[in-house]
Parts: structure tokens; sequence; C-alpha cells
């Protein structure tokens, strides 16, 4: 079984399992765009909306869902421009749950989805 990779059966995504580090949002991008992992080369940055999918939102302040081999507390880029500034993106702080939008300079984590 490949440990690179996991696949959530909520939403049938297909999630990169180790984080490559920090980086700014055009660096997360590009490196989305050149991953090569499990055989797949359709990996992108996910929506906002995916990156809270692995958010258990049942419980005051949300942690993780059960079951996700990635567990941890950093800030990751989503893929979401933030709408009235084109300069900010969406990240999501998984420590507190808090998604908010920064500037695409700035260096946070990524990770990568498919499907």
């Amino acid at each position: 079984m490949d440990r690179s990779t996991w696949h959530d059966p909520k939403t049938g995504l297909q999630w990169q399992c180790e984080s490559p580090g920090e980086m700014s949002w055009h660096a997360a991008c590009e490196y989305a765009h050149r991953l090569h992992l499990g055989g797949k080369t359709d990996w992108r940055l996910p929506t906002v909306k995916e990156l809270e999918s692995l958010l258990d939102r049942r419980v005051y302040r949300p942690v993780m869902r059960k079951g996700i081999p990635f567990r941890d507390e950093l800030s990751y880029w989503s893929q979401t421009t933030f709408g009235p500034d084109k300069n900010n993106a969406w990240i999501v702080m998984f420590d507190g749950a808090y998604v908010l939008s920064y500037y695409k300079t700035n260096e946070y984590h990524v990770r990568c989805v498919r499907g």
C-alpha cells in the first residue's frame, strides 16, 4: 500500500501525506503543477472548501477529523484567491480551524490534492 497518499472516504479526494514545507502561494502552485506522486501527475492545491473538509466541525474548536493520517496544527495554502484582493489567497489554520486570507508572498505549508 502506498503511504505517500491518502484517499478520503468522505470526499473521494486523494491527498498528499507529506507536506514539502512552507512556500509562497505562487511557488506552491508551481510545485503542485510539477508534482509526480503515487504514479499520478494531476495534483493541485486544494480549494479552501476541500481543506475545510478535513476538519471535524461537529466539535467546539475543530481539529482534523479522526482517521486522517497527516494530523497536524499547521497553516496550509488553498488555491482559492481572495475575491476582493487578487494579491491574497485563503489559508486554513488547523490550530483553531481559522480560515483567513493572506498575501500570496507569505509562506505557508502545502498539501496537494487530486480528484
